[in-house]
């Protein structure tokens, strides 16, 4: 599992925790290791350009 695939589990994770009223301790924990999960997939693109980027720089 790639790690941006990583990270959309854990969104739709938070998305349903978010929908079940769960305590903000727990959202608070998931958001974490989403933030995580981005940081190691930036890590990961050593620097390469998003699409966002791209978009941005034309």
């Amino acid at each position: 599992m790639g790690k941006k695939d990583k990270i959309e589990i854990a969104r739709s994770i938070l998305t349903n925790a978010m929908n079940m009223n769960l305590s903000t301790d727990i959202l608070l924990k998931i958001s974490q290791k989403i933030d995580k999960y981005i940081v190691e997939y930036y890590q990961m693109c050593d620097g390469t350009k998003t699409e966002f980027e791209e978009k941005e720089s034309q």
